[in-house]
């Protein structure tokens, strides 16, 4: 259920606006979200102060600028963008950053690295993305001395890129099984595990605000079904 498009109150939302974050409330045994701080319940006109069901939350926007979370893997849909057209059915593309927050990726041009002040149109691609995990500090050195070492392997040159077997993903998991990081290590060594282990909980949260955003472009809130 949303807000009446009729409502002079009810914004027309940039599709380019990706950082903010959600506000949520429950009032009247429902959930209501919005991108406004609600003072009214849209359902029955009081103070949504009156009456609360639970405790205000917000859900963070989970899109941020790759080159901004070093040594990170990341991950964006290989063609567009996730909030304004991303479907479940989207090819996704994965790569790495390094600790000064250079991206580095493989696809069908071999091996590229971004550094964090490319020129805007490299970036560009990398400016809505997830960040999968990252690791501490204290594995900065040993992140960039295996990145650096499995960039120089001509494994990954334009000519080996296989777009079903040697590609962003054989990369990334070739590089983790490397790291030998706690329990990347453990799910490196295939895809269908690294992608149910590490990746689906990350994009079953962002499908969430993905779906919450899209109905909340012409409407000034969104009542989530029971």
């Amino acid at each position: 259920m949303c807000g009446n498009l009729n409502d002079s109150n009810s914004p027309i939302r940039n599709e380019m606006i990706y950082s903010q974050d959600l506000m949520c409330v429950r009032h009247c045994n429902q959930t209501i979200f919005s991108y406004d701080i609600l003072t009214q319940c849209p359902l029955c006109g009081k103070s949504v102060g009156e009456n609360l069901d639970s405790t205000p939350i917000t859900l963070p926007c989970p899109f941020v600028r790759a080159c901004q979370y070093p040594c990170s893997i990341v991950l964006r849909p290989s063609v567009g963008d996730f909030l304004s057209s991303f479907q479940n059915q989207t090819n996704l593309h994965i790569g790495l950053t390094s600790s000064n927050g250079t991206i580095v990726e493989f696809d069908v041009n071999g091996l590229t690295k971004i550094p964090p002040k490319s020129n805007k149109l490299l970036t560009d691609d990398w400016d809505q993305c997830l960040v999968i995990a990252s690791v501490p500090e204290s594995w900065h050195d040993r992140w960039d001395e295996v990145l650096e070492k499995i960039s120089c392997d001509p494994s990954w040159s334009r000519e080996m890129y296989q777009e079903n077997t040697h590609n962003c993903y054989a990369f990334v998991l070739s590089f983790l099984s490397g790291l030998e990081y706690g329990e990347f290590y453990h799910f490196c060594h295939d895809k269908l595990s690294f992608s149910k282990q590490i990746i689906a909980a990350k994009t079953q949260s962002a499908a969430k605000y993905i779906t919450i955003h899209r109905k909340l472009q012409t409407r000034h809130y969104f009542i989530e079904e029971q």
